[in-house]
């Protein structure tokens, strides 16, 4: 039996979520461990300093989606997925993340890094437009720009979260000489509480979307 969620599709390149996040704390968790960041999507695209800690996931080293790692079945993913040895070092983000998402089942949890003068080069994640993962800024210099696939730019300003359509074509650029440190968490479901959190920030936001349920894919 395939494992399912449902997915908010939706036209939106962004929905902020109401989360109070310490995210001083949890930034200072990923500074102090940037030596055990590794290269994420090593050889795909041109990207430049995009790096990455896995705090839950199939290994300490394995930053990427599933597929990339021959793995064809996901319940045989979530068997192996697990807290590793670094979420140990992360008290704090690793107990935000427990206590604050209405999830029962988390996919990857990790921080992503953008060295200074680094960059994410453009590319399209999902074929279908979603409101999916979220993507909390940690640290985001100020001449660090997400910027859309239209030319659009967008300050992710720390201590919020997102929920990033990443089917639009995106890119990010850090034209500064410090680091940028975000915290992406997957879910494997989406709950109740999930769900109501998402409609409920899409009613003060003017967003419209619809659930879709789906075999879990990201």
């Amino acid at each position: 039996m395939k494992l399912t969620k449902d997915y908010f599709v939706s036209d939106a390149k962004y929905l902020e979520l109401d989360f109070k996040i310490p995210y001083q704390e949890m930034l200072q968790e990923a500074q102090q461990l940037k030596e055990h960041f590794v290269t994420h999507r090593p050889g795909s695209y041109d990207h430049k300093g995009w790096r990455s800690l896995v705090l839950h996931g199939l290994s300490d080293s394995k930053s990427g989606h599933w597929k990339d790692y021959g793995y064809n079945n996901i319940q045989e993913v979530i068997e192996q997925m697990h807290w590793t040895m670094f979420a140990e070092k992360c008290p704090v983000t690793v107990d935000f993340v427990k206590k604050n998402f209405p999830s029962n089942q988390f996919g990857r949890v990790r921080f992503m890094l953008v060295e200074a003068g680094g960059h994410i080069a453009e590319h399209s994640d999902t074929n279908t437009p979603l409101l999916e993962n979220t993507n909390i800024s940690l640290s985001n210099p100020e001449n660090c720009m997400w910027q859309w696939g239209d030319g659009e730019q967008f300050f992710m300003s720390p201590g919020k979260s997102y929920i990033m359509n990443i089917h639009y074509p995106h890119a990010v650029f850090n034209n500064s000489d410090e680091d940028r440190y975000h915290l992406i968490v997957h879910r494997l479901d989406s709950t109740p509480q999930w769900k109501t959190m998402v409609e409920t920030a899409c009613k003060q936001q003017g967003v419209t979307g619809k659930w879709v349920n789906h075999e879990v894919l990201i």
